[in-house]
């Protein structure tokens, strides 16, 4: 298993290879840590593995792959359903994980609605037609 500083580099290293932005932030989180994109969390880094968060679709598919299996938070089992460990192979194959990783990018960013920071920008904005 690969140490998570280096489980964060070949993250960095997947979505620089997907054409996404290399920026992201990490928060300690679950024995690990939490890897967020613009404010949306994709990601879970930790002794176990890599976790990415992939819709129901992604994955099935990424199940079905050798070594892939459900990342289990003891604390949280709800939030734990939405990631797969990457197999441990892939995490030296960057054109297969950067496919995986830009699929949780997205996936992430498009479901979870906006980021907070995108949350309070928007309570501030003040609605056509009032002051």
């Amino acid at each position: 298993m690969h140490p998570i500083p280096i489980q964060e580099e070949i993250l960095r290293d997947a979505l620089g290879a997907a054409g996404l932005s290399m920026q992201v932030t990490s928060q300690r989180m679950m024995g690990g840590y939490g890897i967020s994109l613009k404010g949306h969390l994709f990601a879970h880094v930790c002794s176990e593995g890599m976790g990415l968060r992939l819709s129901p679709e992604d994955q099935t598919a990424l199940l079905a792959v050798p070594g892939a299996k459900p990342l289990r938070f003891a604390l949280d089992p709800a939030r734990s359903a939405k990631f797969v460990l990457v197999p441990e192979p892939m995490m030296d194959q960057l054109p297969a994980l950067s496919s995986w990783v830009k699929k949780a990018a997205k996936f992430s960013s498009a479901n979870i609605g906006l980021s907070p920071a995108a949350k309070r920008a928007h309570q501030k904005t003040p609605r056509p037609g009032r002051k």
